[in-house]
């Protein structure tokens, strides 16, 4: 069956619709036609993150894209523009994601040398086989908000 791509892009919107609810003082939210702080204004975006200024926690979500591992590497170049005390990368693979194998290999391969050198953490959410798209939603939020909470504290601005 093939996955309906609207659904998923709409998924990814709402994760990150979800997680601007997080913002308040001192706490910034970016969404994807952001640049991610540290890089230039024209550098790269994420698909949703949160920042005190020393704990980045970014999101990618795999949907048209394919280049998974793109989405990894380019928070190692933060290393050239901007030292966070923590990164962590929570990526979400999503039925319509498609692309062959080895990309995704190649992200987690990136993580892993990324974690030698920088303060970095990778958390794969593997939601190809998600029957739909409120289950997939409910089981990313679970596990981010248990994230922001930690980092974060666990109030919500809005």
């Amino acid at each position: 069956m093939t996955p309906d791509f609207s659904s998923w892009l709409k998924f990814e919107a709402s994760l990150a619709d979800w997680m601007s609810k997080f913002e308040r003082p001192g706490l910034t939210f970016k969404g994807g036609r952001q640049a991610i702080p540290g890089f230039p204004s024209s550098g790269f975006r994420a698909d949703g993150l949160l920042t005190n200024g020393n704990i980045l926690l970014a999101l990618e979500v795999e949907v048209k894209q394919t280049h998974p591992d793109t989405n990894v590497g380019k928070y190692w170049l933060l290393k050239q523009h901007k030292q966070y005390e923590k990164i962590i990368l929570f990526h979400v693979y999503t039925p319509a994601y498609n692309s062959y194998g080895w990309r995704k290999t190649l992200g987690e391969f990136y993580a892993s040398r990324m974690a030698m050198e920088i303060p970095f953490e990778y958390h794969v959410l593997d939601m190809r086989d998600a029957i739909n798209t409120d289950s997939a939603f409910g089981e990313v939020t679970n596990k981010l908000g248990e994230r922001i909470s930690v980092e974060f504290g666990n109030e919500k601005a809005k």
